[in-house]
């Protein structure tokens, strides 16, 4: 006699569930929120009873699967920028939980067309930006469109997800740890123009903490870099030979920091007895630098895995018309050996 074929049904009976609760857990089904004891239970009784999905069936389902798209507004460095590279990690996992799709679209800095055509084009169901830019008539289009979107820049008030770090009030702090060792000629090389959001609100950290020493702002102590480890190796040399130079250099990244660590290498100017250095991001190889550099610690990939979840829930509204969220994470300061009070 032929043995039953073990059922959904089974499963559920077994794991004191639902059908449905059975069905999302066997297919990861996007949007629903499943606890991870119930989940075990589920996953412990198939394995007890022998259960095997209907291939049909799940590939039905995976035929379902939604996908979305990262949008990074610069395509040079996309896949060597440490920020960008640990925000997908975090993405990565989280796209996996949920059982959906992420592509990555590298976007020319000069582009100036419809980010609803290009979401179109890719048949994407909903998107996350990163390295806004200020002044962008596509987010304005995107943002009334239904396409749902969560940006990784602080956007203020656009009625749009946002997951950020205050990178203003970050800048600000590590700005006044080096006015706390005794600096009170420190330069800013930033990490991109400053058309970018992010990069514009470090400068104006910068500033914050300046003013609020009483220190006059001097514009030939700032240079714009263009996220690349050349970029900032170029500006270093340029602010080394300043007659009265830095005697300490707040870089707008980490990766912008290690040309700066090579350029003073370069001149023999000491890192951090003749000069300090310090960063943004506290990328993996931050503490190997030599000497190791002190950073601001983003929570990239975090930022990168609560992205996709908030993508997700919106994604399961199906449209429905809620409140935008604005998830602001915490920042602290990475203190290694690259700075130091100035030489008298």
């Amino acid at each position: 006699m032929e043995q039953k074929r073990v059922s959904a049904a089974d499963v559920a009976q077994k794991a004191g569930v639902s059908r449905t609760t059975v069905s999302f857990v066997v297919n990861n089904t996007p949007g629903k929120s499943i606890s991870e004891d119930t989940r075990q239970r589920v996953l412990a009784a198939m394995r007890e009873l022998g259960y095997t999905p209907d291939e049909s069936a799940r590939r039905v389902a995976m035929a379902r699967r939604q996908t979305v798209g990262l949008y990074v507004r610069h395509t040079q460095y996309v896949y060597t920028d440490a920020f960008i590279v640990r925000t997908v990690e975090g993405m990565s996992q989280a796209v996996n939980r949920h059982r959906v799709q992420l592509i990555i679209q590298p976007i020319s800095q000069s582009y100036s067309g419809s980010y609803v055509d290009l979401v179109r084009h890719d048949n994407l169901d909903g998107i996350i930006l990163i390295n806004t830019r200020a002044g962008d008539d596509g987010l304005s289009e995107l943002i009334g469109s239904r396409i749902p979107v969560v940006s990784l820049d602080d956007l203020g008030d656009l009625d749009v997800d946002q997951v950020f770090v205050d990178n203003r009030g970050a800048a600000r702090q590590i700005v006044e740890y080096l006015l706390g060792l005794g600096h009170t000629r420190i330069a800013m090389i930033t990490h991109a123009a400053l058309s970018f959001t992010a990069s514009s609100a470090r400068f104006e950290g910068y500033k914050d903490a300046l003013h609020n020493a009483g220190i006059q702002y001097d514009e030939a102590l700032v240079r714009c870099a263009d996220f690349s480890e050349r970029s900032g190796h170029d500006a270093m040399i340029e602010l080394l030979s300043l007659r009265d130079r830095p005697t300490a250099v707040f870089s707008g990244n980490d990766v912008v920091a290690y040309g700066a660590l090579l350029a003073a290498r370069e001149k023999n100017v000491a890192v951090p007895d003749e000069i300090s250095v310090v960063g943004f991001d506290d990328d993996y190889l931050s503490r190997y630098m030599n000497p190791p550099l002190t950073s601001v610690a983003l929570p990239a990939a975090g930022m990168g895995s609560a992205a996709v979840s908030l993508l997700v829930e919106r994604l399961s509204e199906n449209g429905k018309a809620r409140k935008s969220r604005r998830l602001v994470l915490p920042t602290h300061i990475s203190i290694r050996s690259s700075a130091s009070a100035p030489a008298s």
